[in-house]
């Protein structure tokens, strides 16, 4: 794509030159490449009963183990806000993810946090593409500042289920078209609440809508929040299900909703040390009328994090993930989960060169029932009962 260069040069420009009416505008971003080992092992042998679910097991590996180069979200954006008076602002972010591993022109999109709004006494509103309150609240500590769409990452354990591949199951995502409130912060406490449309409307069901809400308190040592998330009409069930067994076939008039709520406490020590802990209960539910087809499913995913700053230099970070394996129902059917419960755990630790560049290393490991297909792979899927291990090396610099 020879033209991308000229366009971000031109992009450039004109926020510079826009620049001069702004109270301020930044460029910023994150890169941060890394080398990795990926091994897999352990897939279910063919044959084996598992859940009703899971998809068939073969006893191979999904992927080869591999070694490589990746860049997770390693990120380019630009912000900027303008006085209006009277306590009122205009702000404005446009953020995309950048290839730095394989300088991959053609994969530069705006597909991070983008939008503009109004901030003031009022709280602020934002209208773009925008993290859901659920996830703002809910997942606010990472691995080394670097986990974000990396193997260091949580969220395909902890907010999604271990049966099949498909997003549409995950309470993660950054939806499109979003509206979103946050209040000013009252005694600590705060209130967000978001609305989206898919605008992928049917000429049954309509388009499908994502509702998030949650309030928080933070202030002192404490941080608590509790979350809570509508999906209407995503499917997240009959997405990842055997195909017989689904509701969101072409011309289908079944709906569907998928709900998750989490509750977060973290505890911070001199702002050096923090310990977090969440629990996430999530719940899939189609009104099939089938016989044989998916019906529900719901499970309970637990998160046990830590991050420690041990000294200008030294930065350690670690969790433990682990996802029972639920409850489902089919219409006039038998619905087991038996194997679909997975663990994920990580650690890693940063040495720090300056505020804004530190060299790091990560080791993660995946461990899933015969059943479960939990993943985390930067270069592949994997089967049934497939385990994945994972060691890294990179560099971030911040700017």
């Amino acid at each position: 794509m020879k033209e991308l260069p000229l366009v971000l040069a031109l992009s450039a420009a004109s926020i510079c030159t826009f620049a001069n009416a702004q109270s301020s505008v930044a460029v910023y971003g994150r890169l941060y490449p890394f080398v990795l080992q990926e091994s897999v092992s352990g897939a279910t042998a063919a044959g084996t009963p598992v859940a009703t679910l899971a998809a068939t097991p073969g006893g191979t590996s999904g992927t080869r183990s591999v070694k490589g180069m990746t860049a997770g979200n390693s990120r380019l954006g630009f912000r900027g806000q303008e006085d209006l008076g009277g306590g009122l602002k205009a702000k404005f972010q446009i953020e995309g993810t950048v290839a730095v591993d394989d300088g991959n022109a053609a994969g530069f999109r705006w597909n991070r946090e983008t939008f503009v709004g109004l901030e003031g006494g009022f709280g602020s509103i934002r209208l773009g593409l925008i993290d859901t309150v659920h996830k703002e609240y809910g997942d606010t500590l990472g691995i080394l500042g670097v986990s974000s769409a990396t193997f260091m990452s949580s969220v395909n354990i902890m907010r999604k289920v271990g049966f099949g591949t498909s997003n549409a199951s995950r309470f993660h995502e950054r939806p499109a078209n979003s509206i979103i409130y946050e209040s000013p912060s009252f005694g600590g406490f705060e209130f967000g609440a978001l609305v989206a449309t898919a605008e992928n409307p049917t000429p049954t069901l309509g388009s499908g809508k994502t509702y998030s809400l949650g309030v928080k308190y933070d202030k002192g040592p404490i941080y608590l929040a509790l979350a809570h998330e509508i999906h209407d009409n995503f499917f997240g069930g009959s997405a990842n299900s055997p195909s017989a067994m689904r509701n969101n076939g072409a011309g289908s008039t079944v709906t569907s909703k998928d709900t998750a709520t989490q509750f977060t406490v973290e505890w911070r020590v001199n702002k050096q040390h923090k310990l977090d802990f969440n629990v996430i209960r999530k719940t899939y539910d189609e009104k099939a009328t089938v016989a044989g087809r998916f019906q529900s499913y719901d499970n309970t995913a637990y998160q046990v994090s830590v991050d420690s700053r041990w000294n200008p230099k030294w930065r350690t970070a670690a969790h433990i993930v682990k996802s029972d394996a639920g409850s489902c129902s089919r219409v006039a059917a038998v619905c087991s989960t038996d194997g679909l419960e997975g663990t994920k755990l990580t650690a890693g630790a940063s040495y720090h060169l300056s505020r804004r560049t530190y060299l790091f290393a990560a080791y993660s490991e995946i461990t899933n029932g015969k059943s479960a297909r939990f993943a985390n792979n930067e270069f592949g899927t994997v089967n049934p009962g497939e385990d994945t291990r994972f060691l890294a090396a990179g560099i971030s610099h911040a700017f």
